[in-house]
């Protein structure tokens, strides 16, 4: 393969590479908005029963079982976000491999490229931050 060749691969391989962390990240983003909803809907049926047991009364059964989905729901959710962080962390690796890799043909176009996954990384983790703080 000659040199402009290589680059040419390189530079597909760490684009391919961004568009997955991208999509990636989206989709962890949607996954962290569900997981947040079910946790907030758990916590309202977690007071509520409490509120029950305080009263003397004893929750229903109706209640009970919705909590034990819920947190069911939840532990999933938990574990598949655990996984979609490796797989994420994973790309940006194979990500900036390749953008190295492409650094001996091409410094210029692997400045570029590494500079839009540290934004796409950047902007991850600040909607991360901004949902916990809401």
């Amino acid at each position: 393969m000659n040199k402009k060749e290589q680059e040419n691969s390189l530079e597909a391989k760490a684009k391919n590479e961004l568009q997955k962390t991208q999509q990636l990240s989206n989709a962890e983003t949607v996954k962290v908005q569900l997981k947040d909803e079910l946790n907030k809907e758990l916590h309202k049926d977690a007071i509520i029963r409490d509120d029950l047991l305080k009263g003397g009364v004893e929750p229903s059964q109706k209640l009970t079982n919705k909590m034990d989905e819920r947190q069911q729901q939840l532990d999933e959710l938990s574990a598949m976000l655990e996984t979609h962080q490796t797989h994420l962390l994973s790309t940006y690796d194979i990500a900036k491999m390749a953008i190295e890799a492409l650094r001996k043909y091409n410094p210029k176009k692997a400045n570029e490229l590494e500079n839009s996954l540290a934004l796409k990384v950047k902007q991850g983790n600040n909607r991360k931050v901004q949902k916990r703080r809401l």
